[in-house]
């Protein structure tokens, strides 16, 4: 895996932040789905 430097990442981050909160919330809401059922 490559090293970022903090600003990279920070721009990394901002520029995928949209893509990411979507896939995080999709996500938690697949796990507790699984555990409900």
């Amino acid at each position: 895996m490559q090293e970022l430097t903090m600003e990279e990442l920070i721009a990394l981050i901002n520029s995928q932040k949209g893509d990411f909160v979507i896939r995080v919330e999709f996500g938690e809401e697949a796990v507790s789905d699984a555990k409900e059922e």
